[in-house]
């Protein structure tokens, strides 16, 4: 296997020279797009017919986990063109080819929940409407983006579709003014009665469960929401392992305001970098659990089972709770200094509660998905 943690290890250093840019400018700094090309982490779960290395999830997620360490935007906008990347492995051999063909490490923004309509057309489909938050809008060739079907005048029916197009039937609106995650740039896109022909979509239904006929790559056949509430956790604890490590080397050299004594020597400090610690790991391991029984999956057909689906939707919120608990816990100690803008442990602590908003994420649905599958009610797919 190649050793993509290892290869993102060496741009770790070179990637924080670049957040400020990122920060500043709302969108990815361009020199952190060409480390993360360079050192060969946009191909990880790419198709191997194109050059791509077509790893397993654990891969991509290891590698997030590290990119995070330098840059928490280069791992997220690495986290989600990955995921769609995953995605587009399921498309026509066509569309892939378009895709692929020139550029196997080729960047895909987007957004696959289905924000807005499909329509049938002689030999395609007319789409319209907008997608929000798609990281990384602003990099890449091409983007993907999750449609509804509804009838078209002639009364024909369509089904919900995935579909990868070409960028630049799309416009960018720059809505990202936020708390947090500043750099992803993770605009809205917007297409207004715009034609993409079959072999740009598939049926969601299908990709969703990793059932579409015709993929024999066993990566590709992995269950849609499975993988990327799994691939969310890379960053995501990368990030709360960066932000534990930032206290504690700030805290060894602070000293309380009014009696002079060392913070390093208070129990309350020491309790909150213990207690975080803990979280962080527990997280990590629920993180590979996921990788775990991702992995199995890929050993048999399709579909993953409802409760293994289900462990790994709980796996994932409750793996994100312990790292959002662990930032708190770490900026309610970082003192007032940590209020200001610049300061990199507020960054921290809007990054992480930013984040951690991610609709896959979502603690109360998932809690819900968990008890049910925990108590043998039947769960629909479309849950899961």
């Amino acid at each position: 296997m190649i050793e993509t943690a290892v290869n993102a290890g060496k741009i770790v250093e070179a990637l924080k020279e670049t957040e400020a840019e990122s920060e500043a400018r709302r969108t990815l700094s361009t020199r952190a797009v060409e480390l993360l090309h360079e050192a060969g982490l946009t191909r990880i779960v790419s198709p191997a017919v194109y050059g791509g290395y077509q790893l397993p999830v654990r891969a991509l997620v290891e590698a997030e986990r590290v990119v995070a360490h330098g840059s928490t935007a280069a791992s997220w906008v690495l986290m989600v063109c990955a995921a769609h990347t995953f995605i587009a492995g399921r498309l026509p051999r066509r569309g892939q080819d378009e895709i692929f063909g020139t550029d196997p490490g080729m960047l895909i923004p987007g957004v696959p929940t289905p924000r807005g309509t499909c329509q049938r057309t002689k030999g395609g489909y007319i789409l319209n409407g907008r997608w929000p938050y798609a990281s990384g809008a602003d990099h890449g060739d091409w983007i993907l983006i999750g449609c509804k079907g509804i009838r078209n005048q002639a009364d024909e029916s369509c089904p919900s579709l995935i579909v990868v197009m070409p960028k630049a039937n799309v416009i960018i609106d720059d809505t990202w003014y936020t708390l947090g995650m500043r750099g992803t740039g993770s605009k809205d896109l917007v297409l207004d009665n715009v034609f993409i022909p079959d072999h740009y979509a598939v049926p969601m239904s299908e990709a969703q469960l990793g059932t579409v006929p015709g993929v024999d790559v066993a990566l590709y056949r992995l269950p849609i929401r499975s993988a990327l509430a799994t691939m969310l956790l890379g960053t995501i604890v990368g990030m709360s392992e960066r932000g534990l490590q930032v206290f504690v080397e700030q805290t060894r050299t602070r000293r309380d305001a009014y009696s002079g004594a060392t913070k390093v020597d208070n129990p309350g400090m020491q309790r909150r970098a213990a207690e975080s610690s803990a979280e962080i790991a527990c997280a990590w391991a629920l993180t590979q659990q996921n990788c775990d029984l991702l992995e199995q999956a890929m050993r048999r057909d399709p579909p993953m089972p409802t409760a293994a689906r289900a462990q790994i939707r709980w796996n994932a919120a409750y793996a994100t709770e312990l790292c959002r608990r662990a930032c708190n816990r770490l900026f309610e100690g970082a003192g007032a200094g940590a209020a200001h803008d610049s300061h990199v442990m507020q960054i921290f602590f809007r990054d992480m509660n930013t984040a951690t908003h991610h609709a896959m994420l979502d603690f109360d649905s998932n809690v819900e998905i968990q008890g049910k599958s925990l108590f043998g009610v039947e769960l629909n797919d479309a849950m899961v």
